[in-house]
């Protein structure tokens, strides 16, 4: 028998995010739809199932593990919409230091 794991609370949201493939300079921008502890929705983009990316975000409440304030987290592209937007899981982010 398979136990099945309850699904992440998501919170929507509409806050911009900031994306690129891990290994790419070019920062690009869209917005947030929903998140949760596990991962964050957004669109629209093109990127592509399986893709690593990063992405900045600054979520103005604290959601699961996922704290306030400015971070750039690591993940991968899970799942993707009719309407061009992608689910990302995240497997872990970071603070950034204002300048």
């Amino acid at each position: 028998m398979i136990a099945l794991r309850p699904r992440a609370i998501r919170i929507p949201l509409s806050i911009p995010i900031s994306y690129r493939r891990v290994g790419d300079d070019e920062w690009f921008h869209s917005r947030v739809m929903n998140l949760s502890e596990s991962g964050i929705l957004f669109g629209p983009t093109e990127l592509q199932l399986g893709a690593a990316v990063e992405v900045m975000v600054s979520p103005p409440v604290h959601v699961g593990s996922l704290s306030r304030g400015n971070q750039v987290c690591a993940g991968e592209v899970v799942r993707s919409t009719h309407i061009g937007a992608v689910a990302v899981r995240v497997r872990s982010c970071r603070f950034m230091l204002d300048d």
